[in-house]
């Protein structure tokens, strides 16, 4: 059986270093702020909480509510990154993140490597 502690930070370690090459940044793992605080999974992307969910059945709206309590801990966007077992990594963002002209906060999917353009882009300055 497998441990889903254990399978959880193996996603966490994962999406670590999918961030690290994507964007060139220094991303760390939050397992002591997760333990004490019930912090955001990953630090290192500036201005946002990134929330990582790996498994065969992920109850994405709770995980979702989940990012979004510890991005407002913290003022930042949250980004919920996950993949179902034997499927890709997605990112779940807020609309209003894309396009807070819209007022719209509905939830938007895209591939993890999507999400990373959008950041770059973001990072650099380039945002349309």
């Amino acid at each position: 059986m497998i441990n889903s502690r254990q399978k959880g930070a193996a996603g966490e370690r994962e999406v670590a270093t999918i961030l690290r090459e994507e964007l060139k940044l220094e991303i760390h793992r939050n397992w002591q702020q997760q333990a004490a605080e019930g912090g955001a999974d990953l630090s290192g992307v500036p201005g946002w909480a990134i929330e990582i969910k790996r498994g065969k059945n992920i109850r994405l709206s709770d995980a979702w509510q989940q990012a979004a309590t510890q991005a407002a801990r913290t003022k930042s966007k949250p980004v919920l990154i996950y993949r179902f077992d034997r499927q890709d990594w997605f990112a779940m963002m807020s609309f209003f993140d894309l396009r807070p002209d819209l007022h719209d906060h509905s939830q938007v999917t895209m591939p993890v490597m999507s999400w990373c353009n959008l950041v770059r882009r973001e990072l650099d300055g380039t945002e349309s």
